[in-house]
């Protein structure tokens, strides 16, 4: 663990002591399947008595005797998690004795958030095969190569992505069975010899009991695609026990953090365990998709640990939130700055009681240095919060809040207990404090690898196992730190990552386009948008409405919103490629405007 200075060090010392349930110790990992050559040999540091898979994380609530709280709600569905719990078991025991699933195999989710979703990630982990959620937003062509890519052998999808699915569906070799999710539609579709309706499949296996786990704590539990800089999106695989050290990591860290502050202020830490009635009292609301680290990891994975209420939503909208914070006395809102930035400053934001937040904030992007005090001033009783990591990282790597937060607003805080956090230069060698270079992390966290892309784990994991962020930033003395920009070519727009390349080639199927580029654009509560620089062919008049019509492909948050005329061929560097680092800083120079800009009014740009 990076140093906190004297003070906080001895503290940390005695809280990971030898014996103490939080002991830290160094452990090499070996996978089973020898398919990381790039962890062999290297040490980690590990909790030894941390859950060791995900079928220890499902038993904590049972642990605690929350078993008869409530611990989904979904709009007018609510259920415990005894009911939660004994439908992933006949939902287990329908794909392991009626489909075949075996230790290992995939099986992919496509859907908006719903109880169902969950349900299928607590079953397809429990029974040892492997868990691949997809993007909501796919569309045929995207959801073709991430189900082949993965190898999928059963779909759980709702009747919106199912009408994608349903033109490939005979092309997939791999996919044996796809369980059809109840709700509007699934009335439309032609019978298929591989489609069967999820609610009957489950409903002929209930009061079954969970089939027995299979699987080590260094196999495959989970498969999430995240969009890359090769325009295909790469599968990060991330094992039982990456997992659990993340979510161990990410409740050492709140640990030591109160244990500082009640030393701080002359009071002796107490290790009571809340009751099972005052567990029932936190509630966090899910306002991310499931597909995301985000929303699985650090909203849902993070409440089984601390045996919190999740109310869920299945698309996002800011008086909706309002409403359900009011309703359900939600205590943690954990989402994209833009989310808490459009709760704020939704006109009706005064009308509902928000008082039961006890911390407010998220990831996912960079949020404006005035956010904490917004925090503050909007939600009276609430932290603000903050961390930074990756899909690849298993979302939990940096964190901060509270005070610490508001004393360094423009920081996304200190490495998680196991996580170290280095800057290096290009040449792989560490900088100065306070110097920029390349944000590396090292930790038993990080993925095994990217899955069937073994050139591409190579050039994001060293051989001693640090993993390349492929962001910029510093650290400080305190060990905080500073983000400042990205080495990857991909867009984050509220929280949503966009290959650069992907976008590209949608607009590339406009006849008119010579050449282009795809660019961020920063926007005050997205964080960014998707900007495209185009040279015309033989001078056409382009706008941006023709060419996103061309990008069918293209799903609606990849689309261009900002488009900008060039009036030659796009900047080159010696070996003839585009370099998008010479545009933007033409456009920073002359101060150019996009199209769109050039039309707004003067008060919005």
């Amino acid at each position: 663990m990076m140093s906190r200075g004297p003070f906080e060090d001895a503290i940390a010392e005695k809280v990971f002591a030898p014996g103490t349930l939080l002991e830290l110790r160094e452990e090499v990992i070996a996978f089973p399947d020898k398919h990381a050559p790039h962890h062999e040999g290297v040490k980690y540091k590990v909790f030894p008595n941390a859950p060791q898979t995900l079928v220890d994380v499902f038993e904590i609530p049972k642990a605690k005797g929350v078993m008869e709280n409530e611990f989904l709600v979904f709009e007018d569905d609510r259920r415990t998690f005894t009911q939660v719990y004994a439908e992933a078991a006949a939902l287990g025991d329908v794909l392991v004795n009626g489909f075949g699933v075996q230790r290992g195999d995939r099986v992919c989710a496509v859907s908006k958030n719903r109880i169902e979703y969950l349900v299928a990630f607590i079953a397809v982990t429990s029974v040892g095969a492997c868990f691949v959620p997809m993007n909501s937003w796919w569309k045929t062509k995207e959801l073709e190569y991430g189900l082949e890519n993965s190898g999928t052998k059963v779909v759980i999808c709702d009747a919106d992505r199912y009408k994608f699915l349903e033109p490939i569906l005979d092309k997939l070799d791999t996919v044996e069975k796809v369980l059809l999710l109840n709700g509007p539609g699934t009335d439309a579709f032609a019978p298929h010899a591989k489609r069967i309706a999820y609610d009957d499949a489950v409903a002929k296996h209930q009061g079954a009991t969970m089939p027995p786990f299979t699987a080590s704590k260094d196999e495959n539990a989970l498969i999430m695609y995240t969009s890359g800089t090769t325009g295909h999106p790469k599968g990060v695989v991330m094992t039982h026990r990456s997992i659990c050290h993340a979510l161990f990591s990410a409740i050492a860290h709140a640990v030591l953090n109160k244990t500082v502050a009640a030393v701080k202020a002359g009071i002796t830490p107490t290790a009571e365990e809340p009751t099972p009635e005052e567990l029932s009292k936190a509630g966090v609301l899910l306002n991310v998709p499931l597909f995301h680290a985000t929303g699985l990891h650090a909203v849902c994975m993070i409440s089984i640990v601390t045996c919190r209420k999740i109310v869920m939503m299945s698309k996002w909208n800011p008086e909706r939130a309002l409403q359900l914070v009011e309703r359900e006395r939600i205590t943690a809102f954990t989402g994209v700055p833009t989310m808490v930035l459009d709760m704020m400053n939704h006109p009706n934001f005064s009308k509902y009681d928000t008082s039961s937040l006890e911390a407010v904030g998220g990831g996912g992007a960079a949020p404006p240095s005035t956010i904490t005090k917004d925090i503050g001033k909007n939600f009276k009783n609430a932290a603000p919060t903050q961390g930074f990591g990756m899909t690849e990282t298993n979302a939990l790597s940096v964190l901060t809040d509270g005070d610490a937060y508001c004393a360094k607003p423009t920081s996304c805080g200190r490495a998680v207990p196991t996580l170290l956090l280095a800057i290096w230069d290009d040449n792989d060698k560490p900088v100065p404090t306070g110097q920029k270079g390349n944000v590396m992390v090292k930790s038993a966290s990080v993925m095994k690898e990217y899955w069937r892309k073994p050139e591409a784990t190579a050039d994001t994991i060293t051989r001693d196992g640090w993993l390349r962020t492929g962001d910029v930033g510093h650290l400080d003395e305190e060990g905080y730190l500073y983000l400042g920009g990205r080495t990857k070519e991909i867009i984050i727009r509220g929280g949503e990552n966009i290959s650069c390349v992907t976008v590209e080639d949608g607009v590339y199927q406009h006849p008119g386009v010579a050449e282009c580029a795809a660019i961020p654009v920063p926007h005050p509560s997205l964080g960014e948008e998707v900007g495209i620089v185009v040279f015309p062919k033989n001078g056409a008049k382009l706008t941006l409405e023709e060419i996103v019509a061309k990008c069918s492909d293209l799903a609606k948050f990849e689309c261009p919103t900002h488009l900008y005329l060039w009036p030659e061929q796009l900047p080159r560097g010696a070996t003839g490629k585009i370099v998008k680092r010479d545009i933007r800083q033409i456009i920073e120079d002359k101060k150019l405007l996009s199209e769109q800009q050039k039309q707004a009014p003067a008060s919005k740009l």
